[in-house]
């Protein structure tokens, strides 16, 4: 889960103290992190104990992939990508002799953090068009990203603004669910309206999607996604996702149009 944490000014904030400004927050939670793995580890070897295999090999029984996720700013929606910021899965650990390397001292730093932080996420739904999210490769066959409305709606409208070429987006395939896990492809163009807004930072293909207006049986789901076909040496730049109420939905098809 990735998101920009922001403080929240209240009466009762200004006597109180919140946890992590306390002085040794870090260092307390490093040395958490590491006591963590080392009880994991004891166990392990406790019930192994009659084993002279002393290795744990990694394994993975995952009902689900992993996902990088993020809240929009009034956490109506969640938006998500299967496109993670670094690939951690692939990173060793030897839980008999690197107690350090599940802690934060092993996430990417340099410029590779500052690219995380500069192209994360949430930066494609924290309400500012000057900032974009950035897939960190390029583009594999199956790679998508998707928006969780939480709850299964009904004639939802929403804006997709991305600065990756209209011919990436227009070749997206856009599949809806109810559950995230059975997924319908919606073939039909209609409902869905698309035009180029260049600002001093981006040109932007801002989508407009009604689905009202989508095909029958189309109206209602709770998750859309937008995955590649086939791969592509193009990564996806998302940079505002927002929820349209009805009162407004006039005025922007017009715009539109």
């Amino acid at each position: 889960m990735n998101t920009n944490i922001r403080e929240q000014h209240s009466a009762s904030s200004k006597t109180s103290v919140s946890f992590s400004s306390t002085r040794g927050f870090y260092l307390l939670q490093d040395r958490s992190s590491v006591l963590a793995i080392r009880i994991l580890e004891r166990f392990l070897r406790y019930k192994r104990s009659n084993n002279n295999d002393t290795t744990f090999p990694r394994q993975q029984h995952r009902r689900f992939p992993y996902y990088v996720k993020s809240p929009s700013v009034s956490d109506d929606f969640m938006f998500y990508s299967n496109i993670l910021p670094f690939e951690f899965q692939n990173v060793v650990f030897n839980i008999s002799r690197d107690f350090e390397r599940g802690t934060r001292r092993n996430l990417p730093w340099n410029s590779s953090i500052e690219y995380i932080v500069s192209h994360n996420t949430w930066k494609a739904v924290d309400g500012d068009f000057t900032t974009c999210w950035h897939a960190t490769r390029a583009i594999r066959s199956n790679d998508f990203f998707a928006i969780d409305f939480l709850r299964i709606k009904t004639n939802v409208t929403f804006t997709l603004s991305v600065a990756h070429s209209y011919k990436l987006q227009t070749n997206l395939d856009v599949s809806i669910s109810f559950d995230g896990l059975k997924w319908i492809s919606y073939q039909s163009k209609k409902g869905i309206y698309t035009k180029t807004k260049k600002t001093s930072h981006h040109q932007l293909y801002t989508t407009f999607f009604n689905s009202d207006q989508f095909a029958r049986g189309f109206e209602s789901f709770r998750y859309i996604s937008f995955k590649a076909v086939d791969s592509s040496n193009n990564r996806f730049q998302v940079c505002e996702v927002q929820i349209i109420p009805k009162k407004k939905i006039n005025v922007v098809l017009r715009d539109f149009q």
